[in-house]
């Protein structure tokens, strides 16, 4: 039988919380202003027979997801040896780096609300730690700890 990681609040927060405000600026990105788009629709025609949700897309996203989640995991284990009982506050805080870092990637023109939501998202996650504290290990957050976080999220996200 296999165990999660996460509890439920936690999976809840990431789905709803700490993942709706990220994905809500991917809807305020924009490829083209209407005046280009109205002058061109030629641009848009892959996207009008559905060409941009294939199978091919579909498995590079499968891909990215198996290969950031190993490496959390495969990473928080060796710079954290020692922290077995501290897996969850590791691996979530790079995660949520992460999300925020894969979508920041996504983005084509960035706007001040979308960089808005993004610190937003960031301080929603920053207030939860101190907020909920039964959830989250504090008592070993220092330096060290961000540094290995900004460390695994680099190598998670690098490579992507």
């Amino acid at each position: 039988m296999a165990i999660p990681i996460y509890n439920g609040f936690l999976m809840l927060g990431y789905a709803t919380i700490y993942t709706a405000l990220p994905v809500f600026s991917l809807v305020l990105d924009a490829d083209a202003n209407k005046q280009s788009v109205l002058k061109f629709p030629p641009l848009y025609k892959t996207l009008q027979k559905g060409r941009q949700l294939n199978l091919k897309t579909f498995a590079i996203w499968i891909w990215k997801s198996v290969y950031q989640g190993s490496v959390i995991i495969l990473f928080a284990i060796i710079m954290f040896n020692d922290s077995y009982v501290n897996i969850v506050t590791i691996t979530f805080s790079a995660l949520i780096c992460i999300e925020i870092l894969n979508v920041y990637t996504q983005i084509n023109n960035y706007t001040m609300q979308m960089i808005l939501i993004q610190i937003c998202t960031a301080g929603t996650y920053f207030m939860s730690i101190i907020l909920l504290k039964s959830y989250f290990e504090t008592s070993y957050m220092d330096s060290v700890f961000f540094i290995k976080i900004g460390v695994i999220t680099l190598i998670t996200w690098g490579p992507i």
